[in-house]
């Protein structure tokens, strides 16, 4: 029997590939992506890994106990990511300032997830949350067979994060929650497991759109 996680990620795949093949993914693995572009990426970033910790804590909170320990665990990866990757070391090496803008794609997705995290079941709100886990290890990967011959990509240390062995392994673990749980779930709540992860998927693509145009969310 296929795995709820294999059907979900069939009906989303179309936008996996996009995101894969987005000029600004392309681009990092090349190390030719515009610095500036790559800071506002790392500014929303930065703002999307503090809501989406909080989200995985509201997880935690929820959710059966075998599985409290591993989301507390991913609430504290997505601090340490943001603390530590994104102002630990692209910030002192760019020496570039925030631009206070805030893109669509962010306040939309970080919106999505903490009202699923907060009021929907528990099994949808796992859901909302894996497209951020496993895109990101499918990118990391995939941008990692591009980009492992030119080490001197000033982005390497990007790349390496999200294709390293122990973030693999936490993604890995995160898929198998998911199949566990959508394996006790009542078909309607299985169906709202698909549209939380088929919509989160969508909101991922925008959201690595909106960095790379440089979009803000304001009239100017």
């Amino acid at each position: 029997m296929t795995e709820f996680s294999q059907l979900a990620l069939k009906r989303v795949i179309d936008i996996v590939d996009s995101i894969k093949s987005h000029p600004f993914n392309m681009e990092l693995a090349s190390g030719s992506l515009e610095q500036s572009k790559f800071m506002y990426y790392i500014e929303q970033d930065g703002l999307y890994l503090k809501d989406f910790s909080r989200s995985l804590a509201m997880i935690a909170s929820r959710c059966p106990s075998k599985y409290m320990k591993s989301f507390l665990s991913f609430s504290e990866e997505a601090l340490i990511a943001e603390q530590e990757v994104v102002h630990g070391f692209f910030r002192k090496i760019f020496s570039i300032k925030d631009t206070g803008k805030l893109t669509l794609a962010t306040i939309s997705y970080t919106s999505f997830l903490l009202q699923s995290c907060a009021t929907a079941p528990i099994e949808v709100a796992i859901a909302s949350v894996l497209p951020c886990f496993w895109i990101y290890k499918i990118v990391g990967q995939s941008i990692f067979e591009k980009a492992k011959t030119n080490t001197n990509n000033p982005y390497w240390r990007w790349i390496e994060t999200y294709s390293s062995e122990d973030f693999c392994m936490s993604v890995d673990n995160a898929i198998k929650i998911f199949d566990e749980i959508a394996a006790s779930a009542s078909e309607a709540v299985r169906c709202l497991m698909f549209d939380a992860f088929y919509k989160s998927t969508m909101l991922e693509w925008h959201f690595w759109n909106d960095a790379y145009q440089m979009k803000a969310f304001d009239m100017t």
